[in-house]
């Protein structure tokens, strides 16, 4: 929660803000408000000296005439005058020295009672009339009710001549026209005024005078002969509405939007740290499985390991038996034991079969498990691809002959020599080759080899093309996987079906010479393999798994030590029986698998 005390600081400093600007609104207008109240006091003063200095007008040339119809007659032409400039003066009286009026000039009925009176017995009158005798100056009364309601002042302005008394000017000023002449475009409109005579009493207030007033500008209104009134201009409350109620609005509405984003990104934090916890967690499970999976995967390894000893080991202990089996049944066969007669012959051809597959299977096992713990050996030389593939040519063609297929062989002009391993190419080739021959009952076997310079250099491509049933789209990811079989049918002849392990050990070896296998195939049209060998082979590494795998390493070779000694025994009584795939005579093998049909590699290509 105190991270909020910031989010409440900003809202406290932007009410005050706020109220600031409030402030200085409101003393502006009142600022306004007391220039408009100045300049209003010094307009009326300025327009009752007028209407003042024009009353007084009269009274020089009243003082001057000669005879009493003169005086008269100069009354009525200044009067004319002074009514026509001030709309205000209602009324002007000739008064003689005792207060009783001798002339008048008025605009259309007479607005003042007893007008014709002696004003010295009037007592709203008589005051300013004895105050002018004794000042001998220009005085004024106190309001004074007018006929209609209206209300009004008297001025009284002393004729002197020979420093006596001999009569008065007497002037009516209605507060309504005066007011309205002279405030006319100064408060109306803005500011509610309120004036006030000496005695407290209303002379003129504006139609929209509040009742609620925020505060008062009150200035003294002075005139010569007068007490002078009390101009009050009002500030009425919540005023100047617009701009105040504007700059809370926005004010308001910025603080809520701030209050709102805080909160929104609050929620935000909130949300994420949840995120983020929950994502520590799973980070801490992905660990947990992370570990748990690397021991496992350490399990697998070393049991792969373990089965590869194993599949090494056992491959090469049946393999010695299995050489003498074959040996010897191929003595027998060729009759150095004698005739056999045609049933038993037709047995030892069957024994010879299934003692060939079953040492293929051997053969293939072992060849696997050197890959896998990286035993396999590579013998880096300068390889001739059209050799290659006149020693493949010369296995699998009496078998395509024998199935009425025929085999093609393409070689472009420009393919150089390479430095691999011409044996394991030419086990690869084989490999894909009997596949082709053995799932292809019509047609033809073609074998293409050209330059490429396709991918990140140059290289050869060796092509293995059939007209034969083609692999379905769903099989072609598992052709290349460890006993993996794909046939129209899973049952069959399992030396015909094969074991399953071509196509994986032809991989395993492309990549081991730094190549790739690609297949492509369209069902009931044929299929494509594509062999890519660099122009260079990677040189053979050797990694720890030699080290840990040296025991089977040894043992492994005391079998070849001893198939080889069988071997060279076999042959010195003239017969070639089998050959140790890790010598340079593997070939023979498969090609004698080749030529009874019984290629081990099943998964089609």
């Amino acid at each position: 929660m105190l991270w909020r005390l910031p989010l409440v600081a900003v809202v406290l400093i932007g009410l005050i803000a706020l109220k600031y600007l409030d402030g200085l609104l409101e003393r502006e207008y009142a600022g306004e408000a007391q220039t408009q109240a100045v300049q209003t006091d010094a307009l009326l003063e300025s327009f009752l000296r007028h209407r003042f200095a024009l009353i007084h007008s009269e009274r020089a040339l009243i003082a001057t005439a000669r005879t009493r119809a003169e005086r008269r007659e100069r009354f009525a032409v200044l009067a004319d005058q002074i009514m026509a400039d001030a709309p205000d003066i209602f009324a002007l009286y000739l008064l003689d020295s005792t207060g009783v009026v001798t002339d008048a000039a008025r605009r259309v009925n007479d607005q003042l009672p007893f007008s014709q009176a002696n004003h010295f017995e009037l007592p709203d009158r008589a005051e300013a009339l004895e105050r002018a005798r004794s000042e001998r100056s220009p005085t004024v009364t106190r309001s004074v009710a007018l006929v209609g309601g209206a209300r009004g002042m008297l001025v009284y302005v002393p004729v002197i001549r020979e420093r006596k008394i001999i009569g008065y000017i007497g002037g009516g000023l209605a507060y309504q026209a005066l007011f309205n002449d002279a405030l006319a475009g100064q408060l109306q409109g803005r500011f509610a005024y309120r004036i006030s005579d000496a005695s407290g009493g209303v002379i003129a207030i504006s139609p929209n005078y509040p009742r609620q007033l925020a505060s008062l500008v009150t200035r003294p209104v002075s005139f010569a002969g007068g007490r002078g009134w009390t101009l009050d201009v009002a500030i009425p409350r919540f005023q100047p509405l617009t701009s105040r109620l504007v700059t809370w609005t926005v004010g308001l509405l910025l603080l809520l939007l701030v209050v709102f984003l805080v909160l929104r990104e609050e929620a935000r934090a909130r949300r994420f740290a949840a995120h983020s916890f929950d994502l520590e967690l799973m980070s801490r499970d992905l660990l947990d499985a992370n570990v748990r999976l690397e021991d496992r995967a350490q399990q697998i390894a070393e049991a792969n390991r373990a089965k590869s000893r194993f599949l090494a080991n056992v491959s090469h202990e049946l393999r010695t038996p299995l050489n003498a089996i074959v040996g010897y049944n191929s003595l027998a066969i060729d009759g150095i034991y004698g005739a056999l007669p045609a049933p038993l012959n037709g047995a030892h051809g069957r024994i010879r079969a299934a003692a060939e597959h079953l040492l293929a299977l051997v053969n293939d096992v072992l060849d696997l498990s050197k890959i896998e713990v990286g035993r396999m050996e590579i013998d880096l030389e300068v390889a001739d691809i059209g050799a290659l593939l006149d020693s493949v040519v010369t296995v699998i063609e009496p078998i395509a002959s024998g199935t009425g297929l025929h085999v093609d062989v393409i070689i472009g002009r420009d393919v150089p020599r390479i430095t691999t391993d011409g044996r394991h190419v030419r086990q690869i080739l084989l490999n894909l080759a009997s596949n082709a021959i053995k799932f292809t009952e019509r047609g033809s076997v073609t074998l293409i080899a050209r330059r490429s310079d396709a991918g990140n250099g140059e290289s050869v491509r060796i092509t293995v093309e059939d007209s034969g049933t083609g692999i379905a789209p769903d099989d072609l990811a598992r052709i290349f996987e460890e006993f993996e079989q794909v046939r129209p049918s899973g049952r069959g002849d399992s030396l015909e079906r094969g074991t399953g392990l071509g196509l994986a050990i032809a991989r395993k070896l492309a990549r081991l010479l730094g190549g790739e296998i690609e297949v492509s195939s369209t069902e009931g049209v044929g299929s494509r393999f594509t062999l890519d060998l660099p122009l260079h082979a990677p040189k053979p590494t050797h990694d720890a798994a030699d080290d840990s795998h040296a025991g089977a390493s040894d043992s492994r070779t005391q079998d070849t030590k001893t198939d080889a000694s069988s071997e060279d025994r076999l042959e010195a009584d003239g017969s070639v029986v089998a050959r140790d795939p890790d010598s340079d005579e593997h070939a023979a093998i498969t090609a004698s698998r080749l030529r009874h049909g019984l290629d081990g590699h099943s998964s089609e290509g």
